[in-house]
């Protein structure tokens, strides 16, 4: 029995050769044909992915690796700086195309929505409770519950800078006036 060669046998359908031909021509049944026809018609990717450049191809499969936008970019084309594999990585994630391709292929890998839900409930329910917390951020995140703050960090200094001077000429006061109420915890 030989081995059934891809290839030779996507050229011969395309030929228009019948499957009980190209099962003679292998020297097996015409089962294993179908078998092997429906098996390479579920590998071939999505019209959605079909439509992207090569660069553009490249990226959505080092993103479904687990790649971020950057290192994506980064593998997928020739960026000359960090700086621009950022540019390129963040217009990319959210070009409409790629979300699509990105979705797509998920999907016929066996992880639509559906099943990263479930995974996700998995990780939310674990015992591990710094497992469960990950699961919890990251479902935070995907509904848009929580968005994190940006933290003006010079902003927070002036604000303490400033409390701080405030509770000083506060005390002093209280020296002088000899007020009991700044004794208090708050302060």
């Amino acid at each position: 029995m030989k081995k059934i060669d891809d290839g030779i046998l996507q050229k011969q359908i395309e030929e228009g050769k019948q499957q009980k031909e190209v099962a003679l021509f292998f020297g097996v049944s015409g089962a294993a044909i179908s078998k092997r026809i429906k098996r390479l018609s579920q590998a071939e990717p999505p019209e959605s992915f079909k439509d992207l450049s090569p660069g553009e191809k490249k990226f959505v499969l080092a993103k479904i690796e687990g790649k971020s936008g950057s290192a994506a970019a980064l593998q997928a084309f020739n960026c000359g700086s960090i700086e621009s594999a950022k540019t390129i990585g963040s217009r990319l994630s959210g070009d409409p195309d790629i979300q699509k391709a990105i979705h797509d292929l998920m999907h016929e890998e066996g992880i639509g929505r559906r099943r990263r839900i479930q995974r996700l409930r998995d990780l939310v329910e674990a015992k591990d409770l710094g497992i469960a917390a990950k699961g919890l951020e990251m479902s935070f995140k995907l509904t848009g519950d929580y968005a994190p703050e940006k933290v003006d960090i010079n902003a927070q200094m002036i604000a303490i800078v400033q409390n701080k001077e405030a509770i000083r000429v506060l005390r002093e006061t209280k020296d002088k006036d000899n007020l009991t109420d700044l004794d208090s915890p708050d302060i």
